[in-house]
């Protein structure tokens, strides 16, 4: 197995090759925007490898820097589109879990400020993740009897805090656990891809005030069709992903109504739904990654349910991915349901959940 991995997430970020259990690894200089690509390189250099050698991609999504996840997520996608190979994704917290032997347990993160990330483990897996003070996580531990534990590398940072143990992250941590992951198959399809965001950053919180001012909604146009293509690009997979000309094709159907959003002219995300006599059916609604949990979908979904009165249709229906946990979270918050479930419904035999609501 031959893998590349890439970590922009901290200051000891790097690009590395697992070559049949032979490990090469280049720290990444800063700016990583300016480095990282040839870093990249020279690690395949050191390695006598070439992309095409490489059976599978990794990177760590986050938490960490903002500006830097996103680096190594552009990166990782470009990998996977150009060479059509699979990719494995991993958190920070995982990083550090991999050397713990207890089944149990917290792990801290240093999130540049006064709070700190954590990550609590139930039986190695991450249940639960969150940021607070660590004082606060400390208490919470000692309650539900788990120890807190933080790499080597941030020790310094909860030195006020004896009670944090420190673990050592070995430099090949990251190589391992990508190699494992991917002869297990745990693969992560580039359109789930995304990054690992705990609390937004100042660039973030300032794009959501923009958002704020610049959103608008109007109902999609053949014009549009171009736009949606490229949205579901980035959101869909297989016959889920629509191409222009069916999104032409679903513009000229008078029982279909489509909105689109638009952050300044750029189209962001859209919803489809369609009027079957008494019924309306949610087709589908996609955002763009890079402008999810700013309110777009929830917005999308309402303008669903005024058309829905406005058009004096009783019933509300739709399918979702049995997997799509944050889609099924929004339809839940808009009162849908599920009563029944279409086994095998999507592509890899996926069953669908239909979910009703009134």
């Amino acid at each position: 197995m031959k893998t590349l991995q890439i970590n922009t997430t901290n200051s000891l970020s790097e690009v590395s090759v697992n070559f049949d259990g032979t490990m090469f690894s280049n720290a990444v200089s800063s700016p990583y925007s300016e480095h990282i690509m040839q870093t990249l390189q020279k690690t395949l250099d050191d390695a006598g490898a070439e992309l095409s050698d490489i059976d599978a991609f990794g990177a760590v999504t986050g938490p960490g820097s903002f500006t830097g996840i996103r680096i190594g997520m552009a990166v990782l996608k470009g990998l996977v589109c150009g060479t059509n190979k699979p990719c494995v994704s991993i958190n920070s917290f995982e990083l550090v879990s991999y050397n713990i032997k207890s089944n149990d347990f917290i792990v801290v993160l240093d999130s540049g400020n006064a709070d700190a990330y954590y990550a609590i483990f139930k039986d190695k897996q991450v249940a639960e993740i969150g940021f607070g003070r660590a004082e606060n996580i400390l208490s919470f531990a000692k309650v539900q009897g788990l120890k807190v534990y933080c790499s080597d590398a941030e020790h310094e940072k909860f030195a006020d805090f004896t009670d944090i143990e420190k673990v050592y992250v070995q430099p090949n941590t990251l190589a391992l656990i990508v190699s494992e992951k991917a002869k297990r198959g745990e693969f992560t399809p580039i359109e789930k891809l995304s990054p690992v965001y705990i609390k937004l950053s100042q660039a973030e919180i300032g794009l959501e005030q923009k958002m704020k001012e610049n959103l608008s909604f109007s109902v999609a146009t053949q014009n549009d069709a171009n736009a949606l293509e490229v949205i579901d690009k980035q959101c869909f997979s297989g016959t889920e992903c629509y191409s222009a000309k069916s999104f032409l094709e679903e513009l000229t159907e008078k029982s279909k109504h489509y909105i689109v959003a638009k952050f300044g002219e750029l189209v962001i995300g859209y919803v489809g739904i369609q009027k079957l006599g008494d019924d309306l059916n949610l087709l589908k609604i996609a955002v763009l990654p890079q402008y999810r949990k700013l309110g777009v979908g929830f917005k999308l979904m309402e303008l669903t349910f005024d058309f829905k009165k406005q058009n004096n249709i009783q019933n509300y229906f739709l399918e979702v991915r049995e997997s799509n946990q944050s889609a099924i979270k929004l339809y839940q918050k808009f009162g849908f349901k599920t009563q029944n479930v279409r086994e095998k419904y999507y592509d890899g035999n996926e069953n669908a959940l239909v979910m009703f609501a009134k």
